[in-house]
């Protein structure tokens, strides 16, 4: 990554914004899933894998089966007999 090249992430100022305009901070990584170069404030980080992503990428990301942590079983409770 070159340490010049800014934010890739395109803002709307409103739904009917179909132009927007780029992000003028500076890349500090790339989004895992599609590469774009992405900002500290548009960065999203995943806690289970540590991958970095754009928000698209990151909302994707987190429907992968890695994301959602495994409930434990439900244990049921032992039942004592009465004498």
């Amino acid at each position: 990554m070159a340490a010049s090249s800014n934010c890739e992430i395109v803002l709307l100022r409103g739904i009917e914004d179909s132009d927007g305009y780029p992000c003028e901070r500076a890349s500090t990584t790339q989004c895992s899933d599609c590469g774009s170069q992405i900002c500290d404030v548009h960065t999203e980080e995943c806690d289970l894998c540590g991958d970095s992503f754009c928000a698209s990428c990151y909302y994707s990301h987190m429907t992968e089966p890695h994301a959602k942590p495994v409930l434990p079983e439900r244990v049921q409770p032992k039942r004592e007999r009465s004498a």
